[in-house]
């Protein structure tokens, strides 16, 4: 699979995921942000970045597999 065929998986995967999982998703890994840039962004504490960062790392794994 090419770069760009991956690409439009993730994403078409990251689209299926509830709205604040897929902000989370794309803050920390597709622009960068660190936790605290996306605390303030949220308005949700340190440790339930945390927690939704993984939960969505979760969900987003389950939607890849479903597409792939």
């Amino acid at each position: 699979m090419q770069a760009r065929e991956r690409e439009q998986f993730v994403k078409a995967a990251i689209n299926r995921l509830p709205k604040m999982e897929a902000l989370i998703i794309t803050l920390f890994y597709l622009n960068e942000s660190p936790i605290e840039e996306i605390e303030q962004i949220t308005g949700l504490s340190n440790s339930n970045v945390k927690v939704k960062l993984f939960r969505a790392r979760k969900a987003l794994e389950k939607e890849l597999q479903f597409l792939l």
